[in-house]
């Protein structure tokens, strides 16, 4: 094997196991939060829709959404949330309690709810 397949192959990886630490569970915590803010910024795009959410006092975070198809099966679609409305997130915060990021399980925003991982709701 020569020596660019084989780095080649460490990159790739590397990148593998990145991004199954995104995607999967194992950066959040177990336990379920509430977050309680105003979105500021609404982006429906690969790899998971997300929202900018600012709170009265923590700060500005970043609620994770479900995959495109997940968060659109979910209704949450685009139009249905927009800068300046009121939003509640249910889900799990990151283990880095410097970051201020959220995995959502559901989003309600004003009086709509998005259940986007219903089978994970009250676990934790």
């Amino acid at each position: 094997m020569n020596r660019r397949a084989l780095l080649g192959g460490s990159a790739l990886t590397l990148l593998g196991a990145g991004a199954q630490a995104h995607h999967g569970w194992g950066w959040a915590e177990g336990e379920q939060t509430t977050l309680t803010g105003t979105i500021r910024q609404v982006t429906i795009a690969p790899p998971h829709p997300t929202l900018r959410v600012e709170t009265a006092d923590q700060g500005t975070w970043t609620v994770e959404l479900g995959n495109p198809s997940q968060t659109s099966r979910a209704g949450f679609v685009e139009g249905v949330a927009r800068p300046g409305d009121p939003v509640v997130a249910l889900g799990n915060r990151s283990l880095n309690q410097g970051e201020r990021r959220l995995k959502a399980v559901r989003v309600t925003v004003g009086d709509r709810r998005f259940d986007i991982y219903p089978e994970r709701i009250g676990r934790g």
